[in-house]
This record gives structure tokens, C-alpha cells and sequence, in this order.
């Protein structure tokens, strides 16, 4: 009796199996960073004007978890906080010079292991899979944990 898929199952796979490649190669960047570091690293890079709540609202984190990332990103030399001119109870985060170019290493390893990775997957089918995981992650993100 052939068992079925799950949605679950399929994604711990693909998570896994991006890890292994993934791995690696980011080590070969030069920096240890966590994955939730890495995240935090692309929304500062692709937002303007990020600060600790926008960091902690987009990785469903509490501030002291939050604080304490950043900490570590600040002494990796790779983020600092700048003043904000619009709230001065808050601060700016920016990727640093160090910072951007770890991350535009990362962009070229994406983007190489990218066209690996959908190699030989219609632009169609690429298209559904992303419109599929954005309804996936989203509804994730709205499950009650208890």
C-alpha cells in the first residue's frame, strides 16, 4: 500500500535538503550565523528604515529575544543602530559595509544554487509552487499555538 505525501513531510525534506547544500557554502562566506541572524539580515536588506519591533514582528519574536540577536550581529561587525529622525526611542538597523558584503555573497550563492535548484521546472509550475507556499506559510503563520 503506497502511502500518501504530506505537505509537512515535503517541506521538511526540501528544508533539509537545502540545508545540506546550503550549509556549506555559507560557511565558505566566512561567517557563522544563525538562520534566524540570516533573516534578520535580509529584511534589514531589503527594508528601509527597519528597527527592533519590525525585526521582532516578522520573526514572531519577543524584544529581549530580539535585543540579543541583533547584539550578536552588531559584534560580528556586520549591523549597527543608527538614531531614527522619526522616533527617537527607537533605532534604525543598517547593514554594515561588512554586513553588505557577506549579503551580496549570499545573494551570488542564492542565485547560482537558485538555477541549479529550478533547473529543468517550467517558469509556470515555479510560479505555482511560489503562489502555493506563500498560501502555505501564511496560513501557518495564523494557526493558534497555544
Amino acid at each position: 500500500m503506497k502511502k500518501t505525501r504530506t505537505v509537512h513531510e515535503v517541506a521538511f525534506r526540501l528544508s533539509h535538503d537545502m540545508g545540506q547544500q546550503i550549509a556549506p557554502r555559507l560557511g565558505a562566506l566566512g561567517a557563522d550565523l544563525a538562520p534566524q541572524q540570516l533573516r534578520t539580515m535580509r529584511l534589514i536588506w531589503s527594508g528601509e528604515n527597519v528597527t527592533l519591533v519590525d525585526v521582532a514582528d516578522t520573526l514572531k519574536r519577543d524584544k529581549a529575544q530580539v535585543v540579543r540577536l541583533i547584539d550578536k550581529l552588531v559584534e560580528a561587525g556586520m549591523v549597527t543602530r543608527e538614531p531614527n529622525p522619526d522616533d527617537g526611542r527607537s533605532k534604525i538597523l543598517k547593514l554594515t559595509p561588512k554586513g553588505l558584503a557577506f549579503f551580496e555573497g549570499i545573494e551570488a550563492l542564492e542565485a547560482e544554487f537558485s538555477g541549479k535548484l529550478t533547473e529543468g521546472i517550467a517558469r509556470k509550475d515555479l510560479e505555482t509552487f511560489f503562489r502555493v507556499s506563500d498560501i502555505l506559510s501564511k496560513n501557518l503563520r495564523d494557526i493558534d499555538v497555544p
